[in-house]
């Protein structure tokens, strides 16, 4: 049965690609606190983009705290245990949302990701409003899309 428009499924651990950002957003949602606080939430896809773990990391109440969550996770170990890319979200509702160092702080998780062999695929900052610090730095969106379901 398909699912009415504007509608995402929650997604399946092992079983369904996380491959747009709606689908990531439904996630997260479901996942920040209540009620809400300072905290990161990171999911660990493998190399399909499907989620194999959520992990919330609470307290990350200075902006710069998103890097030390996001190095947590590019450690050689989780990588040769299936790691292939990180969906990172920040709630920073008490705060108002994205911070004018986000820009560089994507830039810095990209290189703590890409030396780890792992892809930063976004970061959404929660706030008065939802933000991508990638669209800051214009850089392209690293969505797969549907098709990459049988990448």
């Amino acid at each position: 049965m398909s699912q009415p428009t504007g509608v995402h499924r929650f997604p399946r651990a092992h079983i369904d690609p996380i491959v747009d950002p709606a689908t990531a957003l439904s996630l997260f949602r479901r996942a920040l606190a209540v009620p809400r606080r300072h905290e990161t939430i990171i999911v660990l896809l493998d190399d399909r983009r499907c989620g194999f773990s959520i992990v919330t990391v609470d307290g990350t109440d200075e902006p710069d705290h998103v890097l030390g969550a996001v190095e947590c996770f590019t450690h050689p170990p989780l990588v040769e245990n299936g790691l292939d890319a990180l969906l990172v979200a920040t709630d920073r509702t008490a705060d108002g949302g994205t911070d004018p160092g986000d820009a560089d702080r994507w830039f810095e998780m990209c290189d703590l990701t890409d030396q780890a062999g792992v892809e930063l695929v976004e970061w959404f900052v929660f706030g008065r409003t939802i933000s991508c610090p990638r669209d800051l730095v214009g850089a392209p969106p690293r969505w797969r899309g549907l098709d990459a379901r049988s990448a």
